[in-house]
């Protein structure tokens, strides 16, 4: 005759197994916290350093996107205004908008993108970009502007566009990929781009975007969800094999 608690302790033995994965889960992600918080530490040290300077003298051979990103940056150049950059689909404080990216010439084989800052746009695109940029005589004049370096956004799911703003084409990205906007210069460019905090100099420029702030991410909550379901099904589990165990003994007596 088979035995009829031989199911229910099959069932314990699934369930202990799955309260210890949530758990080992748990402890993923805690562990995963602890790097975020060591790299957030790492970062804020490095946003604290004095800004580096750029210009024409630095050698492009010589910098990488791992000793630059998260650093402050002085750059001295020239805009090139003719291949500015559009991002699209940016809000600021629930105002729809775009981001304005302009390349800025540190040397005529290369350059750095900047991003200068968020301009309105009712459709998320069609933003007046000859309003955010100063005369024609100080476009061609060398500027010293301040930003925090950052790396370039993964490709967005939006394909590149070229459309026309004003009487100029200019390229239209769905996310500040460094390698789709690379492609449309005819130089080098630097393999971070900056955010502009600092436009020293220079007037008309758009309203500058906030700096991001390093954080925690989600791991601290994923970690109490997995422990919550470690916890849930141990204790049901629990109880469960409690009323089993009593619904088996009254029938035995019965």
């Amino acid at each position: 005759m088979r035995n009829p608690r031989a199911g229910l302790w099959a069932f314990v033995v699934v369930a202990v197994v799955a309260a210890a994965l949530f758990a080992r889960l748990g402890a993923w992600q805690l562990a995963r916290l602890a790097d975020r918080r060591a790299e957030s530490r790492l970062v804020a040290a490095r946003m604290q350093l004095p800004p580096a300077g750029l210009d024409r003298s630095s050698r492009l051979e010589e910098l990488s996107a791992d000793s630059m990103a998260w650093r402050r940056l002085r750059l001295r150049g020239t805009w090139d205004f003719e291949h500015e950059v559009v991002i699209r689909g940016r809000a600021s404080r629930g105002t729809p908008g775009v981001h304005v990216v302009t390349p800025l010439r540190l040397d005529p084989g290369w350059g750095v993108l900047v991003l200068r800052g968020w301009l309105p746009a009712a459709d998320g695109l069609s933003a007046d970009l000859a309003a955010a940029r100063p005369g024609r005589h100080a476009r061609e004049m060398d500027v010293e502007v301040e930003g925090l370096a950052l790396t370039g956004d993964a490709s967005s799911r939006i394909p590149p566009r070229t459309l026309t703003f004003g009487s100029a084409e200019h390229l239209v990205l769905g996310a500040l990929t460094i390698e789709q906007a690379a492609g449309s210069l005819p130089y080098d460019l630097l393999p971070i781009f900056v955010l502009l905090t600092d436009p020293s100099g220079f007037s008309g420029a758009p309203f500058l975007v906030d700096e991001p702030a390093p954080s925690d991410g989600p791991h601290l909550w994923y970690a109490v969800q997995w422990f919550a379901f470690a916890l849930i099904t141990l204790s049901g589990t629990g109880a469960y094999v409690r009323t089993r165990l009593r619904s088996t003994s009254s029938e035995g007596n019965a």
